[in-house]
Parts: C-alpha cells; structure tokens; sequence
C-alpha cells in the first residue's frame, strides 16, 4: 500500500451534490414558470390590443373575430405550463382578456411559499375600443392640422 487516502471528499461530494441538484431543478422549474407566464402576458396583451384596433360593426362581431385570433395562438409553446382557456368580453366599449395558467412542482410539500405543490398565474389585460374616424378627429386637432 502506497499511502494511507483519506475519503473525506467523497463523503462532503454525497452530502452537497444532492443540494445542488435540487437548486438546479428548481432554478429550471421557475424559468419553466416564469417563461410560461409571460408569454400568457405576451398573447393576452396582443389579442386585448387586437380587439380594441380591428374593424367591426357590433360587439359580437369584434369578440367573434377575437376568438378566430385566439384559436390561432399557438398551445405547444407553453413548455410544463396547463393553461386555462381564454376568457373575452366587451364591457363598456371596453376590451376584457383575461387567462390563468399553471405549472405543478414535482416535489410535494417543498413549495411551502406558494402554499402547495401547484404554481399559478393570471393575465388580465383590459383595452377601450378605439374608433378610427374619433381618433383622427382627435389627431387633427391636437396637431392643429385640418
């Protein structure tokens, strides 16, 4: 036998590799989380200023042409992430999106922040419906021009 090894670095490596590895899952569970909540903030703010902008004759059609844009977001982006289906109205001549979604936590019981092992989120965007022709009346008359 060459010399006497001591074994003290195995033994701090089995304690502090399994801490590590948690940190790391977890560091990736909240960019999982966070990266799923703003694109829902992302997609709700885009189709809340699409149903205040587009061309329609009545509130049914404007939340009937919401909808067709709101089929159209694509789903597989959400990586872990359950979301919720899109809620729409038209209250006030006001444009109303709103959105939840979640993402479980693998471990049981060590999301103690959060009260459980489910993260979730909402996005609520809210638009006034704007009229082209008031809006250049408007223009126009701020600028001074005709």
């Amino acid at each position: 036998m060459k010399g006497k090894v001591s074994a003290y670095f195995t033994v701090e490596a089995a304690l502090v590799f399994p801490l590590v590895l948690g940190v790391v899952f977890l560091v990736m569970y909240l960019m999982f989380f966070q990266y799923g909540r703003c694109l829902s903030e992302q997609d709700m703010g885009a189709l809340a200023l699409y149903g205040a902008t587009v061309q329609a004759e009545d509130g049914e059609e404007r939340v009937r042409l919401m909808s067709g844009r709101a089929r159209g977001i694509y789903e597989e982006k959400y990586v872990m992430w359950k979301a919720s289906e899109i809620g729409m109205k038209l209250e006030r001549n006001k444009v109303k999106v709103e959105r939840s979604g979640s993402v479980r936590f693998p471990l049981f019981g060590l999301a103690f922040w959060n009260g459980g092992d489910v993260w979730e989120t909402t996005a609520r965007y809210e638009n006034p419906v704007l009229d082209p022709v008031s809006l250049i009346r408007k223009w126009r008359k701020l600028t001074g021009g005709e």
